[in-house]
């Protein structure tokens, strides 16, 4: 007996393969499945044969049909060499060596798990999430060892194999994962760049980290290093808050918790308030000068950011800096330090169309994963989860 659409409709694709008989439980369906004779390759001498050497029923699992589990029973054949004896099962393509499950339920799975938590794609396909788990780990992700022109480099909060930071790297250009690497030291970075092959690189954008670019001096030789903008931005906005909490601990508490409550207001820019946002922040600075000054530098440097170019952004930063040192004051002071350090990787954000926004985004993404699978702490798996999410996208775009 034979149905075509029944076998296609479980993912068999394998010609000599029939459906015999099937059935249905409360719970599941079952279908009977019998195999023709044909000629099988010996895996040891390589000959043909059709010789039949006994049989064995398998109970295999497949992919739910409309929320019931789905049972294949298998009447598989055993071949016999008839050159060097050997015995072998036949050959299936619907699932693989030495498992009980289809290729088509691991396929569902394994995607399922790219977007949830490997508990939940599990229970949905009635797998458990240590059969999910193997599944994950037994998937072969390759990553490339030749690096492209242009690449980003940024660290990450994954909590996984004993390490709180891990790496990541892209490719800027076509918005794609390189690889993740297990944490954030430099001679991790170093290792990673002598297993590659690294003469095509030309561009890296990083953050402000020295040890960062120190690696990649001595890995690369000179590329052109850009600082990220989001990364050296949000200096100026971490020195105004501590301003701002330099000012809270000396208010009394009703006081302390009603500034601190209008921290997002401060933080906006003064084009994206309303007028009721506006007076409140007049308000506030109107009790605090020091916290005024603070507030126009952080609002100067937005300016600056917002409206140069690579024509004027190096007059504007130096005009920042000398206000900087006229207000006197010391949080804003540190951060012209820093800005000095990086001031050419600053400038060259402003020539070269690069940036770790794709990094950034990908970042948040591995949050939303952490937190839906209450961490994972395999740094293995966590780097497969992340490299497989991008396959499984990938192919469905």
């Amino acid at each position: 007996m034979r149905f075509h659409s029944i076998t296609r409709f479980l993912g068999i694709k394998d010609d000599h393969v029939e459906v015999f008989d099937t059935g249905e439980k409360e719970k599941s369906f079952w279908f009977q499945l019998h195999t023709k004779v044909r000629k099988q390759t010996c895996p040891k001498c390589k000959e043909k044969t059709k010789r039949i050497h006994g049989y064995r029923w398998q109970c295999i699992q497949g992919a739910p049909i409309a929320g019931k589990k789905v049972e294949l029973h298998l009447r598989k054949r055993r071949y016999i060499c008839t050159t060097c004896s050997r015995t072998f099962f036949e050959k299936l393509s619907f699932m693989e060596r030495y498992q009980r499950h289809t290729v088509m339920l691991s396929q569902e799975v394994l995607s399922l798990s790219s977007e949830m938590s490997f508990t939940h794609a599990g229970s949905l396909l009635g797998l458990s999430t240590n059969r999910t788990l193997r599944m994950l780990d037994q998937r072969h992700i390759p990553v490339r060892k030749v690096l492209p022109r242009a690449i980003a480099i940024d660290e990450f909060k994954g909590d996984a194999g004993n390490e709180r930071f891990q790496t990541i790297i892209v490719d800027v250009e076509r918005r794609e994962i390189i690889d993740v690497l297990p944490d954030r030291r430099a001679e991790t970075i170093e290792t990673y760049f002598k297993q590659c092959d690294t003469g095509n690189v030309r561009i890296v954008v990083i953050d402000l980290s020295k040890a960062f670019k120190e690696a990649l001096r001595r890995q690369l030789g000179n590329p052109l290093i850009i600082a990220d903008r989001f990364h050296f931005m949000r200096q100026a906005y971490w020195a105004f808050d501590k301003v701002r909490r330099e000012i809270q601990q000396e208010l009394y508490q009703e006081y302390r918790i009603r500034l601190k409550r209008h921290k997002e207001v401060l933080w906006k820019s003064p084009s994206r308030l309303n007028e009721k946002g506006k007076e409140r922040v007049e308000e506030i600075l109107g009790k605090h000068p020091e916290l005024r000054k603070a507030y126009e530098l952080k609002n100067e440097l937005d300016k600056w950011f917002k409206t140069s170019d690579k024509d004027n952004a190096k007059a504007g930063l130096e005009k920042w800096f000398s206000l900087v040192d006229e207000s006197g004051v010391e949080a804003f002071k540190n951060v012209v330090k820093t800005f000095k350090r990086w001031k050419t990787e600053i400038l060259h954000s402003f020539m070269y169309p690069y940036n770790n926004g794709f990094i950034e985004g990908v970042n948040n993404t591995t949050k939303v994963i952490k937190r839906m699978s209450y961490g994972i702490k395999s740094f293995s798996r966590l780097r497969k989860k992340i490299l497989w999410r991008q396959v499984v996208r990938t192919h469905a775009g």
